[in-house]
């Protein structure tokens, strides 16, 4: 206790002499979880830690190179929340919350930090079908959400109030691809058309409809004013200021599963067709690597600014499936040999025949979805998550409408 008082004594001295510098080095040298604590000290920390540490860029530039450290090097917290429910088929996630999407129709958005239920949509309209699997994207204001039905669904992030709801495909395609933006949602469909949303006025509407390729779309991405689609044959690179196929002098031969994107580099995964993952540079037309190519299908990508998550296909009934985190940095820079890539590998459970593991990361954190169970790997370990069990009963009311509150 006497330790303590004393240390607090010397802070409120340094305090009040100005010493901002030293303070600064103070709060940088200590872990996560005591920085985050002292937060919660008084005002003064607050405003400071704040201030000086979290909107200080030379400060901010040092607990970022920290944080890939303890990404690369060190061992994470890890809490596991058993939802109860087995049947996903899709997997988003950021910093704030998860969002699953199953196979009947319906997808639930989950707390990160808790594993709580934040409320439960209704991505197909009626009649709905005992099997109709649904993929989803995340933004900043709302989750967007696409089925094999055809529905395009916009709900509002916070609350999950319904925003959109329509098939501007057509009645009887499916939708297979959707990216939400800052500006406006994209879907593409398994007839080759690509659909832009824009919320005009409060209102979501479709602007654009471009119906150029012919090829059916398997998934797509953005990044600015490109995106990539790909197909069942290709990927091709799309201008989405001129709404228009940007023609490539040397087509792109790729059967492709899913796809990330992070302008100019297209990253594919071949599902069942296969194995390893390919980068393609899609300004140049020409493959940058093919990594794990003598090794294992992937079905499942996600790109989150530095690190690529890839999830093992399951094809038979595997006892475990692979995880695997590759530094997209190191990805993409040809000097350094697949042999020296860093990468980051796990195995999960994926709880049955044909059923699958999915894994995404936000800045701090893997999430892996297997069987029921949902495990998030905290590496900047700034918090301390209890794993658990949620009863059904703790499941509020489907979210169909704007009315339904």
């Amino acid at each position: 206790m006497e330790s303590i008082e004393m240390n607090s004594e010397i802070m409120n001295g340094l305090f009040e002499l100005d010493l901002d510098e030293i303070i600064q080095k103070i709060f940088l040298n200590l872990d996560p979880l005591s920085l985050k604590n002292c937060k919660c000290v008084c005002s003064e920390w607050f405003e400071f830690i704040q201030k000086r540490v979290w909107n200080s860029k030379p400060a901010k530039k040092q607990l970022k190179k920290r944080l890939m450290n303890q990404w690369k090097f060190s061992d994470p917290f890890i809490t596991q929340y058993d939802e109860g429910i087995s049947e996903l088929n899709f997997l988003v996630g950021d910093d704030d919350m998860i969002v699953c999407g199953y196979t009947r129709g319906m997808a639930r958005a989950y707390d990160v930090s808790t594993g709580e239920l934040r409320f439960q949509l209704q991505c197909s309209s009626p009649p709905t079908r005992r099997y109709d699997e649904v993929q989803l994207d995340l933004g900043k204001t709302v989750i967007g959400s696409v089925t094999d039905t055809g529905d395009v669904t916009i709900w509002n992030r916070i609350d999950g109030t319904l925003l959109y709801q329509s098939k501007p495909h057509g009645e009887y395609e499916s939708v297979y691809g959707i990216k939400v933006t800052d500006d406006f949602v994209l879907t593409g469909a398994g007839d080759g058309s690509l659909v832009i949303l824009e919320n005009i006025k409060g209102d979501w509407k479709m602007t654009h409809k471009m119906c150029e390729n012919r090829e059916g779309i398997t998934h797509i991405d953005a990044d600015g004013k490109w995106a990539v689609m790909g197909t069942r044959e290709s990927i091709k690179l799309c201008d989405l200021e001129e709404h228009e196929l940007v023609e490539n002098v040397k087509p792109i031969k790729v059967k492709v599963w899913m796809l990330s994107f992070k302008y100019p580099n297209a990253f594919v995964v071949g599902g069942k067709d296969w194995n390893g993952v390919q980068i393609w540079d899609m300004v140049m037309c020409v493959q940058v690597r093919h990594i794990l190519k003598d090794e294992k299908p992937y079905h499942n990508i996600h790109l989150n600014e530095r690190f690529l998550t890839i999830s093992e296909f399951n094809r038979t009934n595997n006892e475990a499936c692979s995880v695997a985190v590759y530094d997209v940095l190191e990805l993409i820079d040809t000097t350094i040999d697949k042999a020296n890539l860093w990468n980051m590998n796990s195995a999960y459970s994926p709880g049955g025949f044909f059923k699958q593991v999915n894994a995404v990361s936000n800045m701090t954190s893997l999430i892996v979805s297997h069987t029921s169970k949902i495990s998030v790997l905290n590496f900047w370990k700034d918090r301390i998550s209890l794993s658990r069990e949620f009863l059904l009963a703790e499941i509020p009311n489907t979210r169909q409408n704007s009315d339904s509150d």
